[in-house]
């Protein structure tokens, strides 16, 4: 019985350690593309803004209706 449950860790053992590594890195790689995703978002709402300024300093000098 222990010989078989030992031979089941050994041939399950490098899948583990694979899974795990794999998971790792996954896990590394989706926080630095939120990052990069959280850092392009800000940028394009701080572009947002500028435009919405401009639109409302044209807006204002169009003649009222």
């Amino acid at each position: 019985m222990d010989e078989t449950i030992l031979q089941y860790f050994i041939t399950q053992g490098p899948w583990a350690v694979l899974f795990v590594f794999l998971l790792v890195y996954v896990m590394k790689k989706n926080a630095e593309r939120e990052t990069r995703l959280h850092n392009t978002l800000d940028a394009f709402a701080n572009k947002y803004d500028i435009v919405i300024k401009k639109l409302d300093k044209i807006e204002n000098r169009l003649p009222k209706e």
